[in-house]
C-alpha cells in the first residue's frame, strides 16, 4: 500500500477513534455516573440535558476544525529542510493549547448562560469536562495529527515518529 494512503487511511481511522470516544463514551460515563460525582442523580440528569450534549458536542467540532485546519496547513507546506519543517511545531502547540483554551472558554460559557454559575448548583461535573478537554484535544487532535500529518510536516506532532512505526507511515 502507498504510504501516502497509509497516512490518510491512519488519519481517518484515529479519528474515528477519536469519535467513538469523545461522542458515545464520554456520554456513557456522565448518564451512567461511573465517575465520581457527589451531587444527585437528578443535578446530574439536569446538568447532563443542558450543558453537557451541545457542549460536547461543540467540542467535538472544534476538534474536528482544528484538526483540519492543521491538515490543510501540512498539505499545503512543502519543505526541502527538516529544521524548516519542524520550526512549524510552535503552531502545532497553539493549535493544541488553543484548543484546550477554547474549551474551557465554552464549557464556562455555556455554564454561565444556562444558569449553571448563579450560586444555587453545584458545578462539579462541569469540573470534570473540563479535565475531558484535555484528553479530548489529545484524542481529538493530537492523535489523529500524529498519526496523519502528511507531506513533509509529519513528523513536527510530538512522538509522531514513534506512532508512525507502527504503521509503516
Amino acid at each position: 500500500m502507498n504510504i501516502k494512503w497509509r497516512a490518510w487511511l491512519a488519519l481517518l481511522v484515529s479519528f474515528a477513534i477519536a469519535t467513538v470516544f469523545v461522542l458515545i463514551l464520554q456520554p456513557h460515563l456522565f448518564n451512567e455516573p461511573i465517575l465520581p460525582f457527589s451531587i444527585s442523580n437528578k443535578e446530574l440528569e439536569e446538568w447532563t440535558e443542558s450543558i453537557f450534549g451541545i457542549t460536547n458536542f461543540i467540542l467535538f467540532i472544534l476538534g474536528f476544525v482544528v484538526l483540519l485546519i492543521w491538515i490543510l496547513i501540512a498539505t499545503s507546506s512543502k519543505f526541502t529542510k527538516a529544521t524548516d519543517a519542524l520550526s512549524k511545531g510552535f503552531f502545532w502547540w497553539l493549535f493544541l493549547i488553543g484548543y484546550w483554551l477554547l474549551g474551557i472558554v465554552i464549557i464556562m460559557s455555556i455554564s454561565f448562560f444556562s444558569g449553571w454559575m448563579d450560586g444555587g448548583k453545584d458545578m462539579e461535573p462541569s469540573y470534570w469536562l473540563s479535565f475531558f478537554v484535555l484528553i479530548d484535544g489529545v484524542v481529538l487532535f493530537w492523535l489523529p495529527s500524529a498519526i496523519g500529518t502528511p507531506g513533509s510536516m509529519r513528523y513536527v506532532p510530538p512522538f509522531a515518529m514513534t506512532l508512525r512505526k507502527f504503521y509503516g507511515g
